[in-house]
C-alpha cells in the first residue's frame, strides 16, 4: 500500500462498500482534547477534519489497526514461550471490558443500537475469529500444517458468516466484497505468525507493517459505508480530503508508538534481533514509519518543509533519547535516565517552535505539551517493561498509542486550516 503522502494515505477502497462503526476515537477523547479532557486549540475552519464521517473513519482506523497490532503481540509472546505476555496482550485484545474487542463492540453498539451490537460481539468474539488465529499460532508452534489448515479453513468459514451478516445489517455492504476483505486480513496476519514461527524479525516486522496498514483501507470503507447507513448521525464524507488527512495521521502517529515499544521490549527483553528490525521499520532511512512521516508531511508542505521535518523528527533528541533512556532503564543508570528524559524535553520545546513557524494554526506550547505527554506515557511503558510487568505493559502501551489519535487530530486540523482550498 503507498503511504506517500497524506492527502493519499488511505486508499478510499470505493468498490468497498463494508461494516462495523464508531462514534469516536478508540480512547474516547474528542478532537481538541487529550485523554485527560484538556482543551487544546482546534478551529472551527479546519472542521472538514471534524465531521461526523472524518470522525468516524478516524476512530475506525484506530480500532481496526490496534487488533492488528494486538494481535501480533499476543502470537509473537505465545510463538516464544513467554506466557504472562501472552495473556496480558490476549486481555487487551480480546478482554471482556477495556479491550480492544471491547471498544469496538461499543462502537458499533453507539451506531447500530443495543440489538446489532450485541449480534457483533458474539460475531467477532466467535471461536473462528481470534481464537482460530491462537490454533494457528499453536500449530505453527508445533510445525502442525494440519493443525495450521484446520485454523485456517476456520477463518475462511468465519470470513464468509461475517460478510453474510453485515450484509443483513447494512445493504450497502456486499457479502462477498466483506469477506474478501476479512479473508485479506487473515491473510495477512496468518503471514506475521508464520514468520514469528520462523524467527525472520526483519519479515515479522514487513508483514505487520503490511497488515496494519491494510485496516486503513478497510476502515475507510466500513466508515463510508456507515456514514451512508446513518447520514443524520455523521455529516461529510468518509473520504473527503479532510478525512483522509485526519485518518492518515492517526495511522501513521499510533504506528510511531507501536513499532517504537516494540523496539524497546525487544532491547530489555534481550531480544537483539527484534530490536533491530523494530527499530528499522520505526526509523529506517526507507520504508520505515518516520519515511512515511516524512513523505507524508512533504506531500503537504513542500520539499523545503519536508527536509526540515525530517532532521527533526530523526534527530538525536528524538527516537534516539528513546533508546538511551532505554539502555539507562537496563543499567538502572538514573543519571542516564535524567539525561534522556532532558533531551527529550529540548526536543519536544524544539518541535513546538518548528512547527509553529511552520503553521501558526499550531501553538508552540500546545505541540510541546503533546510531544512532552508523548514522551511521558511511552517512557512509562519501558519502565514496566524493565519491571517485568506484562499487563502494565499492555495497558500502558494501549494509553501511549491512544494518546497520539488527540494529537493527530489537531494537526490535521491545524493543516487543514492551513490549506483550506486542499482540505
Amino acid at each position: 500500500m503507498t503511504r506517500k503522502t497524506l492527502v493519499k494515505l488511505i486508499a478510499p477502497l470505493a468498490a468497498l462498500s463494508l461494516v462495523a462503526a464508531a462514534c469516536g476515537d478508540d480512547d474516547d477523547s474528542a478532537a481538541g482534547t487529550d485523554r485527560n479532557g484538556t482543551e487544546t486549540p482546534v478551529s472551527a475552519e479546519g472542521a472538514s477534519t471534524e465531521t461526523g464521517a472524518a470522525t468516524l473513519r478516524a476512530g475506525l482506523t484506530d480500532l481496526l489497526t490496534e487488533h492488528v497490532y494486538l494481535a501480533a503481540l499476543t502470537s509473537g509472546a505465545a510463538l516464544r514461550g513467554d506466557d504472562a505476555a501472552f495473556e496480558a496482550f490476549a486481555t487487551a485484545l480480546n478482554g471482556p471490558t477495556d479491550s480492544n474487542s471491547a471498544d469496538l463492540v461499543a462502537a458499533v453498539t453507539s451506531a447500530y443500537g443495543d440489538d446489532v451490537g450485541a449480534a457483533f460481539d458474539g460475531l467477532w468474539r466467535s471461536e473462528d475469529h481470534i481464537p482460530a488465529l491462537v490454533a494457528y499460532t499453536q500449530a505453527a508452534a508445533a510445525d502442525d500444517q494440519a493443525g495450521k489448515d484446520a485454523a485456517v479453513q476456520r477463518l475462511t468459514s468465519y470470513a464468509r458468516t461475517f460478510g453474510e451478516t453485515m450484509n443483513s445489517v447494512n445493504e450497502n455492504l456486499p457479502a462477498d466484497v466483506v469477506e474478501g476483505a476479512i479473508t485479506s486480513h487473515a491473510t495477512t496476519l496468518l503471514a506475521v505468525i508464520d514468520a514469528q514461527a520462523a524467527g525472520d524479525q526483519p519479515a515479522v516486522y514487513q508483514l505487520l507493517r503490511e497488515a496494519y496498514h491494510h485496516m486503513n483501507g478497510t476502515a475507510a470503507a466500513l466508515a463510508g459505508a456507515t456514514a451512508a447507513q446513518f447520514p443524520d448521525q455523521f455529516d461529510g464524507e468518509a473520504d473527503a480530503p479532510g478525512a483522509e488527512l485526519r485518518a492518515g495521521l492517526h495511522s501513521l502517529l499510533r504506528e510511531h508508538v507501536w513499532l517504537a515499544a516494540s523496539a524497546t521490549g525487544g532491547a530489555l527483553g534481550g531480544r537483539d534481533a527484534q530490536f533491530e528490525a523494530a527499530a528499522t521499520a520505526l526509523n529506517g532511512p526507507t520504508n520505515s514509519n518516520s519515511a512515511d512521516i516524512v513523505d507524508a508531511i512533504r506531500g503537504v508542505y513542500g520539499d523545503d518543509v519536508g527536509t526540515a521535518f525530517d532532521g527533526l523528527w530523526r534527530s538525536e533528541d528524538h527516537i534516539p533519547a528513546f533508546v538511551a533512556y532505554t539502555q539507562a532503564v537496563a543499567a538502572d543508570d538514573e543519571a542516564g535516565k535524567q539525561a534522556a528524559i532532558d533531551r527529550l524535553t529540548s526536543y519536544a520545546r524544539t518541535f513546538g517552535e518548528t512547527l509553529n513557524s511552520v503553521n501558526p494554526n499550531l501553538p508552540a506550547d500546545a505541540v510541546e505539551a503533546a510531544i512532552t505527554e508523548h514522551a511521558t506515557t511511552l517512557i512509562a511503558v519501558i519502565d514496566a517493561q524493565k519491571a517485568g510487568d506484562p499487563g502494565d505493559v499492555a495497558r500502558l502501551l494501549r494509553k501511549a498509542v491512544h494518546h497520539m489519535s488527540g494529537t493527530a487530530a489537531v494537526l490535521a486540523s491545524a493543516t487543514a486550516q492551513q490549506f483550506p482550498d486542499r482540505f
